[in-house]
């Protein structure tokens, strides 16, 4: 792909999904990442105050 195509992709892809959230712009495999990331799934055991 030529450089000026390349930026004119970009701009377009930008253009078209300025309205939409960050997170819509993500692939799946990339949104599931992130989830994976920000997820703890270690228990905890809660603190309560008897």
């Amino acid at each position: 792909m030529q450089r000026s195509s390349l930026r004119r992709f970009y701009l377009d892809y930008f253009r078209a999904t300025q309205d939409a959230g960050w997170l819509a712009r993500l692939s799946a495999r990339q949104r599931l990442k992130m989830l994976e990331e920000l997820m703890q799934w270690e228990v905890t055991t809660p603190v309560s105050k008897d």
